[in-house]
């Protein structure tokens, strides 16, 4: 096991350092790209400086040596002309990306053009801005507006840089601003379609959470969906940021309007450590709700056969299905214990007593298929000490399925 925890841990280190080197190239590349411009004009200049001096000197040479060299100086001239042509223009040719979109059968299709303003945001690590133009097929000019990203048209020509989907499920597709791509994460900008005002809208902006403050950071930023799945059925986009094996995020996100996307859940899982692997889960709504926060061994977590996926299965059931989750009661005995990890020798979050409720979120996992994985609701007991107006009632941990039944 612990062979195996070693071989994953190698693997996921490998492709966070590929993720951290992709990040360090679209830096430098960024850094780089300030620059160009200013290269741009001034070999523009020197080359426009060289040809007026070779003007000048075919002037000279006309008037000492007359009409004997007046061909080769011509031509000498029109060369360093048309040499200088690219770089004096230079400015004028700005790379663009350009794709036609369908936002619904009962609209004709746009085309959707994206450059580089030449900007970029104010930050340490600072994104391009980015210009999103919208165009009749006549080629009339709609509307246009900007969003951020790592990526630019010129040097990501290749890249799909807007991908229409519908994100808000209204039938109208909405724009995927593509806003960085790397070698784990592909992140996207949403701009929607407003089907009332039949134009785009600004593209969406949102609060994030913070884990460590257990608050939503001050200001808002452009929302940016990483590795995003639509889940249609539950209304509902799926958005996971994965660093390695020491970070990852996953967000579903919901609609509680048209135009109103908000966080519903956010799994956290976080490097806490002295060889222990974070895990906390929170439901966001009227109130902030943590369903657990928890730390554990990284060899049980990334060691132990099928707990990681286990782990994943129970976090999507709780964000896709919480209402429809089945539920289960102590039984056989006159209390249980709600252990931490899927072993008689891990300690005991809490005793539930017979007869007491508990959802279920992942069954047949651990040793012998034989751990129940369960949500259980402990009220003020789960409540500690801390007044931050988060409702701390649940946690998570596993009962050994024989003292379980189903709640007929």
């Amino acid at each position: 096991m612990k062979r195996h925890s070693q071989q994953l841990a190698v693997i996921l280190g490998c492709v966070s350092k590929v993720e951290c080197l992709f990040m360090k190239i679209k830096d430098y590349r960024r850094v780089a790209m300030r620059f160009e411009k200013l290269a741009r004009h001034f070999l523009g200049m020197v080359y426009l400086a060289s040809c007026l001096m070779a003007a000048s000197s075919i002037c000279i040479l006309l008037f000492t040596h007359g009409r004997i060299i007046m061909k080769k100086a011509f031509i000498l001239f029109t060369v360093l002309l048309l040499a200088a042509c690219p770089f004096a223009h230079a400015e004028s040719t700005v790379a663009s990306y350009e794709e036609t979109v369908r936002i619904h059968d009962s609209l004709p299709p746009y085309i959707v053009r994206i450059s580089d303003t030449g900007e970029d945001t104010a930050e340490a690590s600072p994104d391009n801005i980015l210009l999103v133009e919208v165009f009749s097929k006549d080629g009339e000019r709609l509307q246009a507006f900007t969003y951020f990203s790592g990526e630019t048209p010129e040097y990501d020509s290749s890249a799909a840089l807007v991908t229409a989907k519908d994100l808000n499920f209204d039938g109208y597709n909405d724009l995927m601003l593509l806003s960085g791509a790397g070698a784990q994460n592909v992140f996207h900008a949403v701009s929607l379609w407003d089907s009332e005002m039949n134009r785009f809208r600004p593209v969406e902006a949102a609060c994030s959470w913070n884990r460590e403050t257990k608050s939503y950071d001050p200001g808002i930023r452009q929302l940016e969906l990483c590795n995003v799945e639509l889940i249609p059925e539950e209304k509902s986009l799926y958005s996971s940021v994965q660093d390695g094996y020491r970070y990852r995020r996953d967000i579903c996100w919901g609609w509680e309007s048209q135009y109103g996307i908000i966080d519903r859940f956010i799994w956290d899982v976080y490097d806490a450590g002295e060889g222990l692997i974070g895990e906390s889960l929170y439901r966001f709504g009227t109130q902030v709700v943590r369903l657990w926060d928890e730390q554990y061994p990284e060899d049980w977590y990334y060691g132990q056969d099928g707990v990681f996926e286990e782990r994943q299965e129970a976090v999507r059931a709780v964000m896709l299905g919480m209402d429809a989750l089945p539920w289960m009661r102590v039984a056989n005995v006159n209390w249980v214990n709600l252990r931490k990890q899927d072993s008689k020798a891990s300690p005991s979050l809490a005793q539930i007593d017979a007869g007491k409720g508990v959802e279920l979120l992942v069954d047949a996992c651990g040793p012998e298929d034989g751990w129940v994985r369960v949500l259980y609701h402990c009220g003020a007991a789960g409540s500690g000490e801390e007044d931050d107006g988060i409702i701390r009632e649940e946690m998570t941990g596993y009962i050994w399925h024989s003292y379980l039944e189903p709640v007929q």
